[in-house]
């Protein structure tokens, strides 16, 4: 019964470890996107390769749980020019998409979340990254559905917003 005790009491000790997911944490809203999209994104690591990743923050301005996107992401390299992505395709352009769901993107309303998007194809040279909301789907009031419509989305999809130049 001791040693419980003390593995109890040991473990109140330690340090409070960060996770990935919903959370009032994370300190104020940042700005809302110029775009008027309900959720802003701020990249926190990007990692290149064909099979890259980017670790973001997202604040959720909307008073529902988003749980879907689809998203555009920019690259720039150490010198802040922009990277092109799947260049000598006829898919080459100075931004890509990209769309996730599930409930471990779930942001909670009026709150900051945190996760991984990968299994990205991001170039060799791309240091930094943004990160934009194409559309946004939030769950139903039974946790698990879709709502049909999409909580928000961009007039064209297939062209970086000039809101955000």
């Amino acid at each position: 019964m001791s040693r419980l005790l003390a593995a109890f009491a040991l473990a109140l000790s330690l340090p409070t470890v960060a996770c990935s997911g919903s959370g009032s944490s994370g300190g104020a809203p940042p700005p809302k996107p110029a775009t008027g999209a309900p959720l802003a994104f701020t990249v926190q690591k990007v990692t290149p390769g064909e099979r890259g990743s980017i670790a973001v923050k997202a604040y959720n301005f909307s008073d529902k749980t988003v749980a879907g996107y689809g998203i555009m992401m920019r690259y720039a390299d150490t010198a802040g020019q922009r990277v092109k992505v799947k260049v000598g395709t006829p898919f080459e352009k100075d931004f890509d998409f990209w769309s996730m769901q599930g409930r471990k993107y779930a942001c909670k309303p009026k709150s900051w979340c945190s996760f991984e998007i990968d299994h990205l194809e991001i170039p060799a040279q791309a240091a930094t990254a943004e990160v934009i909301a194409s559309s946004l789907r939030v769950l139903g009031p039974d946790g698990n559905k879709f709502e049909e419509q999409d909580l928000w989305s961009l007039d064209r999809q297939m062209d970086w917003p000039a809101a955000m130049p």
